[in-house]
């Protein structure tokens, strides 16, 4: 009876202890489940924040070049006056100027252009298609923004928000 009992006590304890294991491996696993879901939702985190951080620049960078563009006074009215004025610079020998009438990331590459262009004594040869496209009719984009002319070559211009022309690209 006495062996039965320890037998039967042996056995509680062998149950206990497996209990205690089976109790412990659960934890650690549900602790390595919950680091899991935490390690997830920090990195959803960090890549809202990232998201978040960058669309603020955007909308910075944004504003920034719309103040920038909105205090250019230099362009026409029209695609074809700006055009224009752009030539009368050139015939002057007034690259600074010429250049104003670019958009502003175009404008240094531009002015350099002019300098190169002079320097090889080519400003005739690069004006006088650009002087026959000033009489072409050319092309608005769908929303009015942009204006394109084709021959004899190809000149772009983008509608700045203060309402003057601006050259993209001859």
């Amino acid at each position: 009876m006495e062996n039965q009992i320890q037998n039967q006590e042996g056995a509680r304890k062998a149950r206990v202890k497996y209990a205690k294991i089976l109790v412990g491996a659960a934890a650690v696993i549900a602790l390595v489940l919950v680091a899991f879901a935490g390690l997830g939702m920090f990195k959803q985190w960090q890549m809202r924040k990232g998201v978040e951080n960058f669309a603020e620049t955007l909308k910075r960078l944004e504003q920034e070049d719309y103040r920038r563009a909105m205090a250019d006074t230099y362009g026409g009215k029209t695609p074809q006056e700006t055009l224009q004025m752009y030539i009368a610079a050139v015939e002057k020998g007034d690259y600074e100027l010429a250049s104003k009438y670019f958009i502003g990331e175009k404008q240094e590459k531009w002015r350099k252009e002019l300098i190169e262009i002079k320097n090889v004594d080519k400003t005739d040869a690069f004006l006088n298609p650009i002087k026959v496209a000033l009489h072409k009719e050319g092309e608005y984009s769908m929303d009015k923004k942009s204006f394109s002319i084709h021959e004899p070559i190809a000149i772009d211009f983008r509608l700045y928000p203060n309402g003057i022309w601006k050259l993209m690209e001859i």
